[in-house]
């Protein structure tokens, strides 16, 4: 009989583990099936079009089961869209409480707490996670940071986060931005000289040169002002309708008119139709009428350009005394044209003005904002 005992207690052992087995199954199904039902119950809201039912019903789920957490920032991105920012607050809270989410999710959840405070108003907040974050070496911090900073104007702020961190800002956009911070707080306080430290931080980058350049011209320094606009002119010829006349009276001041109109016979091939303008102002006053017609002509021929061709109109005027009239009255309905279209344009998405902005009001990009070109450009 004892023996029968022992005999039995490994195979009791047993059924108990099975059935123990079997019971955390069931109930693992069982909270499974809950978890479930609850979805359902929140989606059910959703289409019923009690969406506030729904959408607190979901969140309430979250303290329940932290498996989806994809599916929670999503519900936070559409409670942000919708304005709704303590929600989305609450969500990524929570997100963050969770355990054993690693390194690269609680990274993005903090960078979308940050983006709920900035949204909300929270600006404070929002610097503190994102500082934060720089310290983990986050790049899309810095990008975060540097919005902040030009929604409260705190360029030097922007300025001490890129000597801090100089090696996070590989991309194009920031070093552009920096550029302009740069730019932003020289002007603020009235000290031109801190700009020449970003003239040779990225190619391409305009601000600096121009500024500088106009400081120069404000101080009637023309030899400066033609060294920076020069450059300007030659490296982003986009820019020149903003400089042009000024770089014109430079040279003038200098007695210099020669080289000036060299510079432009240099330009005046590849240049926008404002420099060959000027240029053929320039052959008009050397007696030289029928060139500049020839030139210009040509030129509308294969890049048509309203203004261009409002300048040719006053070229035939002034050499055919017969049909002045008709033309002057021809060119008043062209300059009424013009006068109706922007001189400003963002090449990222499409925002025209009649002011230049150094950064987009639209998109906040830095220096995507350039003199319109095309039929009714510069």
């Amino acid at each position: 009989m004892v023996e029968l005992l022992f005999l039995l207690l490994p195979v009791a052992a047993g059924y108990g583990y099975i059935m123990g087995k079997n019971s955390a199954r069931s109930k693992a199904h069982e909270q499974n099936r809950q978890i479930t039902s609850e979805y359902s119950k929140g989606l059910k809201f959703l289409l019923d079009r009690e969406e506030d039912q729904g959408l607190e019903h979901l969140i309430n789920l979250l303290e329940v089961s932290a498996d989806s957490v994809e599916h929670y920032l999503t519900l936070a991105i559409m409670f942000r869209r919708r304005g709704e920012f303590d929600r989305a607050i609450k969500i990524h809270k929570l997100l963050l409480e969770q355990a054993n989410l690693n390194s690269d999710t609680t990274t993005s959840i903090l960078i979308e707490l940050a983006q709920d405070y900035i949204m909300a108003g929270l600006l404070d907040c929002a610097e503190e996670h994102l500082l934060n974050l720089v310290e983990r070496l986050n790049a899309k911090a810095i990008e975060l940071l540097f919005d902040l900073y030009l929604q409260t104007k705190e360029w030097q702020k922007g300025i001490s986060l890129y000597e801090k961190n100089g090696s996070l800002f590989s991309k194009h956009k920031l070093k552009v931005a920096v550029a302009n911070f740069y730019c932003e707080q020289s002007i603020l306080i009235e000290k031109p000289k801190l700009m020449r430290k970003v003239l040779g931080l990225e190619s391409g980058v305009v601000r600096p040169l121009f500024e500088l350049g106009k400081a120069a011209f404000l101080r009637e320094d023309h030899v400066k002002a033609i060294s920076y606009w020069r450059d300007l002119l030659m490296q982003t010829p986009n820019y020149t309708p903003l400089f042009l006349d000024d770089l014109e009276a430079c040279y003038k001041n200098l007695g210099l008119c020669d080289q000036f109109e060299t510079l432009l016979e240099q330009e005046v091939e590849n240049g926008g139709v404002l420099i060959k303008i000027k240029y053929c102002r320039i052959l008009v006053n050397n007696s030289r009428s029928s060139d500049a017609v020839k030139l210009l002509t040509k030129s509308l021929k294969k890049q048509p350009n309203i203004r261009g061709f409002s300048f040719l109109l006053e070229m035939i005027t002034s050499q055919n005394q017969e049909i002045k009239i008709v033309i002057e009255q021809i060119n008043e309905l062209v300059q009424s044209y013009i006068a109706t279209k922007t001189e400003f344009q963002c090449t990222q998405c499409g925002f025209s003005s009649h002011t230049l902005y150094w950064s987009c009001p639209s998109c906040k990009h830095w220096e995507t904002i350039i003199p319109s070109r095309g039929l009714d450009g510069f």
